[in-house]
């Protein structure tokens, strides 16, 4: 602790995104960074998770590194506590669905309707995982196409996957939906769908990826609910750090919190909004500014503006 520091002062919340921050490029937790999670957590620091993962892939993603945590999923959509229960949901307005739909199809882009545990692809080919694949090429890189077949990950995301070939059948299905993920070849594509469907009033437009969008309902947002969360557990928004990488990061690091920690990897905004900067994922940059924030040196990553 630094001379005259005292310790109300310091941080007493870290909120930490997975993909790109907690999760190195192989997509799995480093030792280090699960040790210090563990560390951070005796230390009497409150430790979450803010995702855009639904509840159940992120536990099963993070199930060789068992962590008693509580969890923001879907961008902001649910918040669950320690114990896995579901403390708030807010799905999207199904209203908006149509419009959202008639954006995307002006375009060679996949969309899918995100549910608690499934993801309803919306799609009439006979061939869903051949679909699924052509999107996994870009997540895992140079991997050859058997690769990802084989990977864990893939095969996780083939047991989620749902089709339906019509959105009168998805709304049929009633239930609710609290994401629509959209993705296509290049950032070009994203990009143009992106002026489209920020005009769609009540949706709140991010991204994963350079070549995805995550629409979610506009108060389903990573900081607004971290935010909630912390404040009915009693703590002050200059108690919590959170780290992320991604523009579905970005309403965290606008949130006003104590400590905004980029990743060296992050996006351009991402940089440009935060207060400190860590290295990168692969270098567990998470792990190096949570200890550093248990000692009270996050001065050391302080951003030089």
């Amino acid at each position: 602790m630094r001379k005259g520091t005292r310790r109300d002062e310091m941080i007493k919340v870290i909120a930490a995104d997975m993909d790109g921050t907690l999760l190195n490029s192989l997509h799995t937790l480093s030792g280090e960074t699960y040790r210090t999670i563990q560390d951070v957590q005796r230390s009497g620091i409150r430790f979450m998770i803010a995702t855009g993962r639904d509840f159940p892939s992120a536990r099963d993603t993070l199930r060789k590194f068992p962590l008693h945590c509580d969890w923001i999923t879907g961008s902001g959509a649910e918040i669950r506590s320690e114990d896995g229960a579901l403390l708030q949901t807010i799905p999207m307005d199904v209203g908006c669905f149509e419009r959202i739909l008639s954006c995307v199809r002006k375009y060679p882009a996949g969309i899918r309707f995100c549910t608690t545990g499934k993801d309803l692809v919306l799609t009439d080919t006979d061939d869903l995982e051949g679909q699924l694949l052509e999107e996994s090429r870009m997540f895992f890189g140079g991997n050859s196409d058997e690769e990802i077949r084989s990977s864990e990950q893939f095969q996780q995301m083939i047991k989620r996957m749902s089709q339906v070939g019509s959105l009168r059948e998805l709304l049929d299905l009633d239930i609710p939906i609290y994401k629509v993920f959209v993705n296509a070849e290049n950032g070009d594509i994203i990009r143009e769908i992106w002026k489209e469907v920020e005009k769609i009033p009540g949706l709140a437009v991010a991204s994963s990826f350079f070549n995805n969008l995550e629409l979610t309902d506009e108060k389903a947002q990573k900081g607004p609910a971290i935010l909630k969360y912390t404040q009915m557990l009693g703590y002050q928004k200059e108690d919590v750090m959170v780290l992320g990488d991604s523009l579905n990061d970005l309403s965290m690091f606008q949130a006003g919190f104590g400590a905004a920690v980029a990743m060296g990897n992050a996006h351009e905004k991402i940089l440009d909004a935060a207060g400190y900067v860590t290295r990168s994922n692969d270098e567990d940059g998470a792990a190096f500014a949570m200890r550093l924030a248990m000692e009270d040196r996050l001065e050391e990553i302080k951003k030089v503006k």
